[in-house]
């Protein structure tokens, strides 16, 4: 399930749906002077749910929102939606912006020789993550399985 159909619509302020503590929606436009108004906006949202998973998803969103407002041209927009039927539902964690011609790379940063590691750190949190282009827009996607009370938690180490 989608909670937003479509990757075409306007950007929203975030918002939650409203049918329960589990069900989880945000399409915003990005604030790139100050991400710690995203990050609010991620924990927010994502109250009720185990603590890590909440950390997990505010440091990839986080790492592919940098990612855009460093390296890609407006318009950036996040949006997050719950996928999935119960026990194997994930979250996903799409940033677009208008730089189809620029691929992001593990490993690599134009923003200085510190930098490049946050895809890393991505890869090791999500299910799956990756790159597509729709026209003149790009959208860096991740996925994170969404933990129920059984399932170990996903961890990054070093």
């Amino acid at each position: 399930m989608t909670l937003y159909s479509g990757s075409d619509q306007p950007s929203r302020p975030a918002e939650h749906t409203g049918h329960g503590k589990d069900e989880v929606a945000l399409e915003t436009s990005l604030p790139c002077e100050n991400l710690a108004v995203m990050r609010q906006e991620v924990r927010g949202l994502l109250r009720g749910f185990h603590e890590e998973f909440v950390q997990d998803v505010e440091l990839v969103c986080n790492e592919l929102v940098a990612n855009a407002c460093d390296h890609a041209e407006e318009p950036r927009r996040l949006r997050m939606c719950r996928q999935g039927h119960g026990e194997n539902d994930e979250l996903v964690i799409e940033v677009h912006d208008a730089s189809a011609d620029r691929v992001p790379t593990i490993g690599g940063s134009t923003a200085g020789r510190n930098r490049g590691n946050g895809l890393r750190m991505v890869q090791a949190l999500s299910s799956d993550w990756g790159v597509r282009r729709k026209g003149a827009m790009k959208v860096v996607w991740a996925r994170l399985p969404i933990p129920s009370d059984r399932a170990p938690r996903k961890r990054l180490t070093a």
